[in-house]
């Protein structure tokens, strides 16, 4: 069901785009579903094109928006009622909107050749019908003989729509990656990951609605998650060991990001539930509890605890 909404996003997202821009036309109802099924199919192209560790390419901005200026022209030849520059947004538009989508859902390798690495602004979980459902509306109003001034209120109701909904993640997500740090004590070394919650995580609607985070740093693990403003944190895991490991950072993640992880010291080590956290700065004491339930006390001093 996910995956059909992740795919039902990608087609969605280029003809929302087509029914932004050719609003004004005066457009058969035939010739509506031709634009669509080519902006739709044009939606999905960058994942036809191959895998995006073994062609980068199919996933950058700046190879598929010159590879889609010869395209257009093209269609320019068979629709010629329309401006290029309308086609480019329709055409184009759909295959960069696709490359938009996963940027705001998983790693893609947004500039190259510019540069090789891979970007993200983890925002949503692709397939999130906070994001498909508008875009469907707007489609439908387009399809459907709505007169022009319904159609135009509607289409901007959706695009704002979307625009808040999204403005509404990036606080969430900038949220979590300034307040953790002033939220629990950490080490210089500590990395905070924000992202939206994803496969086995999502059950219900309103968990499209929530950011996940972990918190790893030499000797703490912390693991969460935020619910819409308002909500408050959800804590899944707040653990210090006994024994600093090191904290280190890879390009080796899923679709390329940095992936980042604690490298425990030799051998078993033993990790305590923590229960309190008090004082500031250089003052800071954690009580936790062992499996038994015997209390512990770590301070944090020099940097360490």
């Amino acid at each position: 069901m996910i995956l059909a909404m992740h795919i039902a996003t990608h087609l969605l997202t280029g003809s929302f785009i087509v029914s932004m821009v050719l609003m004004r036309y005066e457009i058969s109802f035939r010739e509506k579903i031709v634009l669509l099924g080519l902006t739709s199919f044009l939606g999905i192209v960058p994942d036809l094109l191959g895998n995006r560790y073994v062609s980068p390419w199919s996933h950058s901005i700046i190879v598929m928006g010159l590879v889609m200026v010869p395209i257009v022209f093209l269609f320019r030849l068979l629709l010629k009622k329309y401006s290029y520059i309308h086609l480019y947004l329709c055409f184009a538009g759909s295959v960069l909107g696709h490359i938009l989508v996963d940027y705001l859902g998983h790693g893609v390798h947004l500039v190259y050749p510019l540069s090789s690495e891979a970007y993200t602004l983890p925002l949503i979980y692709l397939g999130d019908p906070t994001v498909w459902v508008p875009m469907l509306v707007g489609v439908m109003s387009f399809v459907f003989p709505v007169s022009l001034g319904k159609r135009r209120v509607l289409n901007a109701a959706c695009a704002v729509l979307l625009v808040l909904y999204l403005g509404l993640k990036l606080a969430m997500l900038m949220q979590l990656e300034q307040g953790l740090p002033r939220k629990f004590t950490l080490t210089p070394q500590a990395a905070v990951q924000v992202y939206p919650l994803g496969d086995n995580q999502v059950h219900r609607l309103t968990d499209f609605w929530k950011m996940g985070f972990d918190v790893i740093d030499s000797q703490r693990r912390v693991l969460g998650v935020l619910a819409v403003p308002g909500g408050g944190i959800r804590l899944d895991a707040n653990l210090i060991y006994a024994v600093k490991g090191d904290v280190v950072r890879s390009n080796t993640g899923k679709d390329g990001l940095e992936y980042v992880y604690r490298m425990p010291p030799a051998g078993d080590e033993a990790s305590f539930e923590v229960m309190e956290e008090s004082g500031d700065g250089p003052a800071v004491e954690i009580v936790a509890r062992d499996r038994e339930g015997n209390p512990l006390h770590f301070i944090y001093k020099d940097g360490e605890w």
